[in-house]
């Protein structure tokens, strides 16, 4: 006779959390486990035990950059988290070892991160929950909760080191269209990033009958406090936004804004 496997339902069923924060994709891979009426704190997770911080098998977390959380700078890489609930204050564990069962086959020297973060207490969460709040483009915050009460743990994220230096090599090459030096020059501007400017200027070398190139050139030039270059690029910017929306039977939609540019720099 034949062995079929047989999957069956878990009490405790998997979830997978992707998320991304920046420019890092985060994925985080636990089971939940529910109350079911029991005292969480006594009877399942007793306060001070070490805990595997979910069901079935390992919570992991994977990272696709270096991330920090606290003092602790963690690598790129998959890591496991548990849990050490102390009375008020929790504390998270980031562990290299993916393979053990939980938490049965610990060691310490394993560790990259202990985090440690007040208790909060909200409305009731039946299911434990990982979750990440508090998003921005630089990190955000990894919830735990279940029962009444959770923590969070702050991660950040080196957004602004990726971003430049996918843009260095967006514009290193010879043969990078003008929307890349725009799409550079204007996240560099709105970072304070110095290359703004010449950036900006390669966009308009390459693109000179686009308005807005040089709308945007003018205004990193006005910000760099060099008024009299920042009128001529303004001016430009309105003499090519005139010159295509005449050659296309229209008129020029974005004029009151370079106008009002221009007003700014007189």
């Amino acid at each position: 006779t034949g062995i079929f496997a047989q999957e069956l339902p878990q009490p405790s069923p998997k979830a997978v959390v992707e998320q991304r924060i920046g420019l890092t994709d985060t994925k985080l891979t636990y089971w939940r486990p529910s109350a079911k009426g029991r005292d969480i704190y006594t009877e399942v997770v007793p306060v001070g035990t070490h805990w595997r911080m979910g069901a079935n098998g390992s919570t992991l977390l994977e990272l696709s950059t270096e991330a920090t959380a606290g003092k602790f700078s963690i690598p790129a890489g998959t890591y496991s988290l548990s849990l050490i609930p102390n009375d008020g204050e929790w504390t998270l564990v980031v562990n290299t070892d993916i393979k053990g069962w939980g938490i049965y086959e610990y060691t310490a020297d394993k560790d990259v991160a202990r985090i440690s973060a007040p208790v909060e207490e909200g409305e009731f969460v039946e299911s434990m929950t990982l979750y990440w709040d508090n998003l921005s483009t630089d990190g955000g915050d990894l919830i735990v909760a279940w029962g009444k009460l959770r923590a969070r743990y702050s991660f950040e994220v080196p957004t602004a080191k990726l971003a430049k230096a996918n843009l260095e090599k967006a514009v290193s090459d010879p043969n990078a269209a003008w929307t890349v030096w725009r799409n550079a020059a204007r996240y560099a501007s709105d970072q304070g990033m110095p290359e703004a400017e010449k950036w900006a200027a390669k966009a308009c070398e390459l693109k000179a009958d686009n308005w807005y190139v040089h709308y945007l050139y003018a205004q990193i030039l006005a910000k760099n406090s060099k008024t009299k270059d920042a009128m001529k690029a303004a001016q430009a910017s309105l003499k090519a936004g005139q010159a295509d929306a005449k050659a296309n039977g229209k008129s020029f939609s974005n004029e009151e804004d370079v106008q009002k540019l221009i007003g700014s720099l007189k």
